[in-house]
């Protein structure tokens, strides 16, 4: 995007200001900014802090394990094959070998799912896959329901024929069943 004000050189400041509700956005490039005095109002140097020492020694009165014990042992945990820390794959974002994933599952376990939004991979066709034994399960139950409706009629049709003293069909259908079971 260009300067709005000279419209040569690339726009590196957005400046925008909102008087009485009436919003006035400007891009401008580094040179125009400084001759409007717009960079001059503003200091982004960032102060130069040394964060190893920005607390001090307010945390080393905690650091005992009596104090906060479940911090010592995370940092001593290590991978029993390749000696990788959870701090090691936390900076790294990478597990050291297999036996990793077992080693520090318990700790991965709910960053993964806050990440993701589960902690186990599906794949890509995992959707489909579920809907297909969805599918293939229902159609099972369906076999089965037809099965015990035709047994169900069968055996209704068995005492009938006993009831009517057709002792033939009676053995027909009686053989039928056993088929069916």
């Amino acid at each position: 995007m260009l300067c709005d004000n000279c419209g040569k050189r690339e726009a590196n400041v957005r400046y925008s200001e909102n008087i009485n509700g009436v919003k006035k956005e400007l891009h401008l490039c580094e040179e125009c900014s400084q001759k409007l005095g717009i960079t001059d109002r503003m200091d982004f140097r960032m102060p130069s802090l040394d964060f190893s020492n920005f607390f001090g020694s307010f945390l080393e009165d905690f650091s005992t394990p009596e104090f906060m014990p479940l911090l010592n042992e995370v940092k001593q945990i290590k991978c029993d094959s390749c000696n990788s820390t959870f701090d090691d794959i936390i900076n790294t974002g990478r597990y050291g070998c297999a036996n990793c994933y077992d080693v520090f599952e318990d700790r991965m376990d709910p960053i993964l799912k806050k990440l993701q939004g589960a902690n186990r991979h599906t794949g890509r066709l995992g959707k489909i896959s579920d809907n297909k034994l969805k599918y293939e399960e229902s159609k099972e139950n369906k076999k089965q329901e037809k099965h015990e409706n035709k047994l169900e009629e069968l055996q209704a049709k068995l005492k009938q024929a006993i009831k009517e003293e057709r002792y033939e069909d009676a053995a027909k259908i009686r053989d039928e069943i056993n088929k069916l079971k």
